[in-house]
């Protein structure tokens, strides 16, 4: 005998496939948004923790901040007393180096022969004003000076004689180069 079954089978069937097949595709779909969200919520993490480096970091930036204006005003303050001591120094060789050229024309002058009577030291040039007994006597000055070391060319500039009480002097004026 034949048995023929009248329910519906197939469509059963095919029903059931179309229902097992839009379960799985909202399965799958709320399964794809919960891995969105969780992807999200992990980045919104990874975001809010980055703000908060950014704001402890900008928060230490502001407190280095005080110490780097401190750390330019020693240095300023340093240069200014660099240059202060370095002027200190100019001045002192300055006062040095007039007593050594003082000196030196003391040793070049030749006694009870030569009288200064002026001196005017100006940027490295040296005004020399005084009385001698003769021409000689103010050529060997003139010589003296020339072979010392702080000088670099001497220069008379002029002679001319004076009676004064009753001797005959020569009055002279030289200009001296002085050597660096």
């Amino acid at each position: 005998m034949i048995s023929i079954n009248l329910l519906p089978v197939r469509e059963w069937k095919k029903r059931e496939a179309v229902r097992k097949q839009v379960s799985i595709f909202f399965l799958s779909f709320i399964l794809l948004l919960a891995g969105l969200f969780a992807v999200g919520f992990a980045i919104q993490g990874k975001v809010s923790a980055q703000r908060k480096e950014l704001k402890r970091l900008e928060a230490r930036k502001a407190q280095l901040a005080y110490v780097d204006r401190k750390i330019t005003q020693a240095k300023r303050k340093s240069k200014e007393i660099e240059a202060k001591f370095q002027a200190i120094e100019k001045l002192q060789q300055g006062r040095t180096r007039t007593v050594r050229v003082l000196d030196e024309i003391v040793t070049c002058l030749p006694i009870d022969r030569l009288w200064l009577k002026g001196l005017e030291l100006k940027a490295g040039k040296l005004k020399l004003s005084g009385i001698a007994l003769d021409n000689h006597t103010v050529a060997l000055f003139m010589r003296r000076l020339d072979a010392s070391p702080l000088t670099k060319k001497v220069r008379l500039v002029n002679t001319r004689r004076q009676k004064i009480q009753g001797h005959e002097l020569m009055q002279f004026d030289l200009m001296v180069d002085l050597a660096s």
